[in-house]
């Protein structure tokens, strides 16, 4: 790796983040506000002459102290949440061509627990185990439930793409029920114009499908020279039932006064990873270091990437938002830590005062 400590180009990766630079007004004039108040009452309680007996212990400058300190750590939050990076060097890699697009199924029947902890949660993870093992390729992210959105596009920033993978949930889609087939067509539009790149879709989700053109959708797809590989998460045989939040508690989704299981359907994947040229696999442990989506990965995906015979130097920045995040974690030490009040009262002369 050769580092360029010269070239300096600031770059900011999530700049969707930037209203958060306006907490820091709100914490400032939050604070100037508290100021004035505790001034005003002061000043309605005694006569500004005597505030020095009556109030010997406030310190004015400290408080003052305290609000630049909670400030300036409200702005180093902000600057670190949108992710700095800074310091040019430049990487040795291969030129690899591959696009991979994961649908990710966040309806409300992913939150069953009858794959070892959730079914979203376990997509979640494989798909951050896969991040680990990917190198060269760019990968985007569709969240979908009844409605698709196109959560993370092709990128290969790939701790980007962790912090957007985070954020999706139940709550990323504002319609219930599933649709596959708006979720790969939502895929397909965001991989653009064919071009000279394998590029691939793998499906995520326990098969529930209220769309009725997943099959159609997968084969304009392959039409299209993408492959659409799907994973099943979840039971096919006892299901799992659905956790809703009700007047405060947890309990379970019900239809008819009756509790709903939610099974995993794998012919219904089966029939649209055919229809897609692609195949079809449960969610598991493969082999004793891969699960299903490492294994399509590595088995089907990596060997055909299309590799460059020479080296291309690929251009990176050092990420820094680590440095804003320990600055603001300083500053919110010491802000604790500093009382606004003196610990020695000030000297005043009773007498003259009383008199």
């Amino acid at each position: 790796m050769i580092v360029n400590t010269d070239a300096l180009s600031p770059y900011f990766a999530n700049l969707p983040a930037w209203p958060w630079l306006g907490t820091a007004a709100v914490v400032c004039a939050a604070a100037l506000f508290g100021i004035a108040m505790r001034r005003r009452a002061l000043a309605s309680f005694a006569a500004s002459r005597l505030l020095a007996f009556l109030a010997p212990h406030v310190s004015w400058p400290r408080q003052y102290v305290r609000l630049v300190l909670a400030t300036t750590a409200t702005i180093a939050m902000a600057l670190a949440l949108l992710g700095p990076r800074w310091g040019i060097y430049f990487q040795e890699a291969h030129a690899r061509h591959l696009d991979l697009m994961i649908c990710l199924d966040v309806s409300r029947s992913m939150l069953a627990e009858d794959a070892g902890m959730s079914r979203l949660n376990r997509a979640k993870d494989d798909i951050n185990r896969l991040l680990d093992r990917m190198s060269g390729a760019s990968i985007g992210l569709v969240a979908f439930g009844g409605k698709a959105t196109l959560s993370c596009p092709l990128t290969d920033d790939y701790e980007f793409y962790r912090m957007e993978l985070e954020d999706v949930g139940p709550h990323t889609v504002t319609v219930g029920g599933t649709n596959i087939g708006e979720a790969l067509a939502t895929s397909r539009r965001a991989f653009g114009p064919p071009a000279a790149r394998d590029r691939a879709i793998i499906l995520m989700t326990d098969g529930e499908d209220h769309g009725g053109t997943a099959e159609d959708e997968a084969k304009l797809a392959f039409k299209d020279g993408i492959e659409v590989y799907a994973i099943g998460i979840g039971d096919d045989n006892r299901g799992g039932l659905i956790p809703i939040e009700k007047n405060g508690s947890q309990t379970f989704l019900k239809y008819d006064n009756q509790q709903v299981w939610s099974k995993l359907d794998p012919a219904k994947l089966q029939a649209v990873a055919t229809a897609g040229g692609g195949e079809y696999h449960p969610s598991g442990q493969v082999t004793a270091r891969e699960r299903t989506l490492d294994w399509i990965y590595s088995q089907k995906l990596a060997p055909r990437q299309q590799e460059e015979q020479t080296q291309q130097q690929v251009e990176q920045r050092h990420h820094r938002s680590h440095w804003f995040a320990a600055v603001a974690l300083a500053l919110l030490m010491i802000d604790v830590l500093l009382s606004d009040r003196r610990s020695t009262p000030l000297a005043t002369d009773v007498g003259a005062t009383v008199s």
